[in-house]
């Protein structure tokens, strides 16, 4: 019996620690907490109601899927967003996407493009509503049908995190909005390799997708936020 209530309340504390670090990441991804933000523990004990120990478990969490920074001594930081850190980011995540992409086409072929397809019509009709957030999150799920779709878990679980890394809602937003037109013609382009084009092919489009986004996100940023820096 003993040993029964520990394994409950081993399992009570994990649920915890998810529930907080599924929050924390929202409020970072959502723009809610911004790149370099301190965070302040015993205010969010506070705010949340929740002891120290699971606290500490979450931002551990967030620290190990790169959405925080722990520093010894100072405390604890939502992750600088830098030029420096989105290209090396993008450049990982554009050789990965792009070998999800052709596992996806190898396993599923021209089946892809009907899925793509929908989602590439909704984010149509995301710019006409000047709904930019919603388009962030769908763009998001036109990528992640061929992640899924490469049937390669680890993959997944490795590009998931680094998405979450490199992107943050806040900045996405604008740049979607300025950028809609190029976004939406690279993204159909893509779908009609899916639809005719061999693995190989698809692979070397996604990853040059990927790639030249880089440049343009980052000239992007440095342009509207110039207070983002590589020093930081």
């Amino acid at each position: 019996m003993e040993t029964s209530g520990r394994r409950r309340g081993a399992g009570l504390m994990r649920g915890l620690v998810e529930e907080i670090a599924a929050h924390l990441s929202d409020a970072i991804i959502e723009g809610e907490m911004h790149p370099g933000q301190p965070i302040v523990e015993v205010e969010l004990q506070r705010a949340l109601g929740v002891s120290r120990a699971p606290l500490r478990e979450a931002l551990l969490k967030l620290e190990g899927q790169g959405l925080v920074k722990i520093i010894p001594r100072k405390g604890t930081f939502v992750r600088p967003i830098t030029p420096r850190l989105i290209r090396e980011m993008f450049t990982i995540r554009a050789w990965l996407e792009g070998l999800a992409a052709r596992l996806a086409v190898e396993r599923q072929g021209p089946a892809l493009a009907e899925p793509l397809e929908a989602i590439l019509a909704e984010m149509g009709s995301l710019v006409e509503r000047n709904d930019f957030k919603s388009y962030f999150y769908r763009h998001w799920d036109f990528h992640w049908v061929f992640i899924e779709g490469s049937g390669n878990a680890a993959l997944m679980e490795r590009i998931g995190i680094m998405r979450r890394e490199s992107l943050w809602l806040s900045y996405s937003i604008t740049y979607f909005a300025h950028h809609h037109h190029a976004s939406q013609a690279t993204h159909r382009g893509i779908l009609q390799l899916f639809r005719r084009a061999g693995p190989s092919e698809v692979e070397l489009a996604v990853r040059a997708h990927i790639l030249d986004a880089t440049d343009r996100y980052v000239g992007f940023l440095k342009e509207a936020y110039p207070e983002l820096s590589d020093a930081q």
